[in-house]
């Protein structure tokens, strides 16, 4: 067997076969200058992503599954193959720039400290995508609500998701970053499979620092990331906001009833600020519905959704 790979990046990928080959490409491109290797886990595609991933000649190690497995389902099946000493996960619509990955593994060998390393993101537009944040909380949850997190002055506090560029100017210590690009320590473990998806990389976060280890956002790391390619094209609108529902409900159950009641009360209130404020923008600007159907649903969801039970 070849020695060790200094990383092993794992893509999952589903009917994703419009960007898969540049996500790659982007990913052989950001590789330490002595490699590793890439894993792609393919959940039960059913468009043309397995032949795209071909096309690319790359040197991929392929896991076609029968079933969609979900995110942390498909991120754990290419776990169980990685041989790195450290892992990089990258959504399949996910562009890391050159370097990207080999300063988030440098980060992680320069700081045994450090459990995970998370990327600087940016739309396709040039502009900073929230990539950290602080752990679900009831303040925090109001915070993103009232949209406190964007607020000239107050944004700069860092509760809830970071989105003022202040706050990635400089490698910091955060409670989480978003698995679309980020690495972790091979031996951190397994991602958890509490819902299909949505809050994984928050939860694994959890599990690092309850293992006394740090998670950190390096920004000098940066990727592209379109963010959700693959759930809008193969799931109906309101799929993305019932799998955020669900992950709340479980983080806030074992705090108890009052809690998890509390917690939806803060969803309602931020789908009803999102519906009123898209919905005046989509009005001024003689727009249909826009991204109404989406907070609807996360309104439904948060005041009907069961409790999940504990896996």
């Amino acid at each position: 067997m070849s020695a060790v790979p200094r990383v092993s990046v794992v893509v999952v990928t589903h009917n994703n076969s419009l960007l898969i080959g540049d996500c790659l490409r982007a990913i052989f491109a950001s590789l330490p200058h002595d490699g590793g290797e890439v894993i792609v886990v393919d959940n039960a595609s059913t468009d043309d992503t397995l032949a795209a991933i071909g096309r690319t000649d790359l040197p991929v190690e392929l896991l076609a599954l029968e079933r969609n497995e979900g995110f942390a389902g498909g991120v754990n099946r290419g776990l169980d193959t990685a041989r790195g000493a450290c892992v990089a996960l990258v959504n399949s619509d996910a562009f890391p720039d050159a370097g990207c990955i080999e300063r988030l593994v440098e980060l992680l060998e320069r700081d045994p400290r450090v459990g995970i390393v998370g990327a600087k993101l940016r739309y396709p537009s040039g502009a900073l995508q929230p990539s950290a944040g602080t752990f679900p909380s009831l303040r925090a949850g109001l915070w993103v609500a009232l949209f406190l997190h964007r607020a000239p002055g107050l944004s700069r506090l860092g509760i809830g998701y970071f989105a003022d560029p202040r706050l990635y100017r400089a490698a910091r210590r955060v409670d989480w970053v978003s698995g679309a690009v980020c690495a972790a320590r091979g031996d951190l473990g397994r991602l958890p499979e509490t819902t299909f998806m949505y809050g994984e990389d928050v939860e694994w976060a959890a599990a690092c620092r309850a293992a006394g280890r740090e998670v950190w956002l390096e920004p000098a790391a940066t990727a592209v990331h379109i963010g959700r390619a693959s759930v809008d094209a193969s799931q109906d609108p309101g799929f993305a906001q019932r799998q955020r529902v669900s992950f709340e409900l479980a983080w806030f159950a074992p705090r108890g009833e009052t809690a998890v009641l509390a917690a939806r009360a803060v969803l309602v209130l931020h789908a009803l600020t999102r519906l009123l404020v898209h919905g005046a923008c989509d009005a001024a600007r003689g727009r249909g519905a826009g991204r109404a159907h989406e907070y609807r649903a996360l309104a439904r969801a948060a005041l009907t959704m069961r409790v999940p039970e504990a896996s």
